[in-house]
């Protein structure tokens, strides 16, 4: 019976003190991806200033999806993006009020790289992910 009792005193310790740890792990990890995420966001704020990649799609076109599945998942993830934050706009809507000045698209999918308010470049059409990265590297210097 005393042994008993001790195993479950010594188990009930052993637990308090994972659980503990675990949770010290878990506010350590959560305080170093608070700290990254709010030096980051100053850094994306700072790119949303220089310029952004305007995507002009359409839900009809075959060309955007095979982007979204090889790029677009994860572009926002990329150094790209934080230069040319991706920006995405449909080809049947009105172009809003920042953006009216640009020379419109033709065809779908067009990307459009704004600097500073104007047009410096553009990609019509999706040649491939290869490509692309390619076509985009030419105007991030990468």
């Amino acid at each position: 019976m005393t042994r008993a009792r001790l195993t479950g005193g010594v188990w009930r310790f052993c637990a308090i003190q994972i659980c503990l740890t675990r949770c010290a792990a878990l506010f350590s990890s959560l305080f170093f991806l608070l700290a990254i995420s709010i030096g980051s966001a100053g850094s994306v704020k700072a790119a949303d200033s220089r310029g952004h990649l305007v995507m002009i799609t359409s839900s009809h076109c075959p060309w955007c999806e095979a982007f979204e599945d090889d790029v677009g998942k994860g572009y926002n993830l990329t150094e790209e993006a934080l230069i040319y934050p991706l920006r995405r706009h449909d080809f049947y809507k009105a172009m809003p009020d920042d953006l009216a000045h640009l020379t419109p698209a033709t065809m779908t999918p067009t990307f459009i790289v704004v600097r500073d308010g104007a047009e410096v470049g553009r990609i019509i059409g999706y040649p491939g992910a290869e490509l692309f990265w390619w076509r985009i590297s030419e105007f991030t210097g990468q």
